[in-house]
């Protein structure tokens, strides 16, 4: 990916500094330029020089060709650190010490060199398109802010149990929209998201905005209120090559892939470095002018075992060729130990105007100690968890194994084997599912000697005896006429050392 940095004159970018002086109390950096299908797929940066503290920092801008197969994303970063991105969903922007437009964070404003980012998901060859960013700037008045404490983890229920979620979802800090009292589409407040998520009875949502922690702060603040929802912070790192959500962390994770030699090595580096955990989403989606970056292009370039988590259903693309469900089998296959999840993907706060995208469909359930972030956390790292791919209501699967030792396993646990081809029993249970077809899946394929079991009562319980291989797995699906109804992540089987 070519990069392109802050240039006096190139054919893609010709840049103009303007400073206008309107008054004592405030001034305007005008910064102009161009960009080119040269430019496509790339990060822009342009610097401003603020000459001494703000009380306020306002930012607009405009460009041509927009909606009309040119899109032009924005971010901020100040002389310290990033203080978001808003892609191209807002216009105009504000920061204040206090209070900053959803997308960016609040506080202190300082003197320094900040930094406008601009990305280029898509322009057509054709095109030239020109853009003007108005940066206002209002002095200070009185001193900074102190700096704020860590926020300690809720802790909502103490009692270990399965926990059940929708662990992708947009307020208005990206692109997620709700309607108001006149009936007209808005950013959609965090307080609606988490609502949506209350009448669907989840226990956790995690709100993943694109390319932004400024959603953070205020999921915190409402915590309180929506107890016991647990509120999980997140965001949807939204590269030009693939979509990633990262859970556990607040810390700034540069999203821009080929920036600087930037890949994705770096950003898997950078999140567990920061104690998160990181996610692919919709790795199989198309991309193009309407969703550049998608699907997960840098396959060969991606080292899965830095990866935790796979998104294999996103919304209610739960099979076809959108499914997540062949991409991550082909990565269980090689060898990696990789969760796979669900999230619905919901820009709509619940309310089914996209209906392929709608809160708690599908439902990641997930076995934890206790229902706060840390052990939801740990719990899909494990892999002890199973989807629900038509909301919280649908049926349970459970798989769970024991040894001839008599030790016990559930999904996301590897069993030690004495030797190749040692017998291990599964228990298979499902709970409200009568009707439905238990499919046992391993290493991506059905054995026909056991592939399908069928469920004769809404509390069903099989054991089954199983001749275990190392370097294998085994997973289910339940079906039914309409398609997978839930499906669990696999128990591994390997050699003991």
């Amino acid at each position: 990916m070519r990069r392109i940095a802050n240039r006096p004159l190139t054919v893609s970018g010709l840049f103009l500094l303007l400073f206008i002086i309107p008054s004592p109390q405030s001034s305007e950096i005008v910064l102009e330029g161009t960009i080119t299908r040269a430019d496509h797929g790339t990060y822009i940066v342009r610097e401003f020089v603020v000459p001494e503290p703000l009380e306020r920092l306002e930012v607009e801008y405009t460009y041509t060709h927009r909606g009309e197969g040119t899109a032009l994303d924005i971010g901020l970063f100040d002389p310290v650190r990033f203080r978001g991105w808003s892609g191209s969903d807002k216009t105009h922007f504000f920061l204040a010490r206090d209070e900053a437009t959803p997308s960016y964070l609040p506080g202190d404003l300082p003197a320094g060199t900040w930094r406008i980012v601009l990305g280029v998901p898509h322009i057509r060859p054709d095109q030239v398109s020109r853009y003007v960013i108005r940066i206002r700037l209002i002095p200070a008045r009185s001193r900074a802010m102190p700096a704020s404490e860590p926020p300690t983890p809720w802790v909502l229920k103490k009692e270990p149990g399965w926990y059940r979620g929708d662990l992708h979802a947009h307020s208005g800090h990206s692109d997620g929209r709700c309607r108001n009292g006149l009936g007209e589409l808005i950013p959609c407040p965090v307080f609606r998201v988490a609502q949506a998520a209350v009448t669907r009875w989840l226990d956790f949502l995690a709100i993943t905005d694109h390319n932004t922690t400024s959603h953070h702060p205020e999921m915190r603040r409402l915590q309180a209120y929506f107890a016991p929802l647990l509120l999980i912070p997140g965001r949807e790192l939204t590269t030009y090559r693939g979509h990633a959500n990262v859970y556990g962390t607040s810390a700034f994770i540069d999203f821009r892939l080929g920036w600087r030699g930037r890949t994705v090595a770096d950003i898997l580096d950078d999140v567990h470095r920061a104690g998160g955990v990181i996610s692919i989403n919709h790795p199989t989606h198309p991309t193009g002018e309407q969703c550049m970056g998608c699907g997960w292009e840098d396959v060969r370039a991606t080292d899965f075992r830095k990866v935790d988590m796979i998104e294999v259903i996103n919304g209610n693309r739960v099979e076809g060729p959108l499914s997540g469900i062949p991409f991550w089998e082909a990565r269980l296959n090689e060898g990696h130990r990789i969760t796979g999840i669900g999230g619905s993907d919901d820009h709509r706060a619940g309310s089914g105007e996209h209906p392929d995208h709608v809160m708690g469909i599908p439902t990641t359930v997930v076995y934890a100690t206790e229902l706060s972030e840390p052990a939801i956390l740990a719990g899909l790292k494990a892999g002890h968890v199973f989807i629900k791919t038509r909301g919280p209501d649908g049926p349970d699967l459970f798989l769970f194994a024991e040894d001839a030792r008599g030790r016990r396993y559930m999904m996301g646990d590897e069993i030690p084997l004495a030797h190749a081809g040692e017998t291990v029993t599964l228990r298979i249970e499902v709970k409200r599912g009568a009707g439905h077809i238990v499919e046992i899946i391993t290493n991506g394929s059905a054995p026909p000697e056991v592939a399908r079991l069928r469920v004769d009562a809404p509390d069903f319980v099989r054991v089954l005896s199983w001749r275990a291989e190392p370097r294998t797995w085994v997973r289910l699906n339940l079906r039914d006429e309409r398609g997978i109804a839930a499906l669990t992540n696999p128990i591994y089987f390997a050699l003991r050392e």
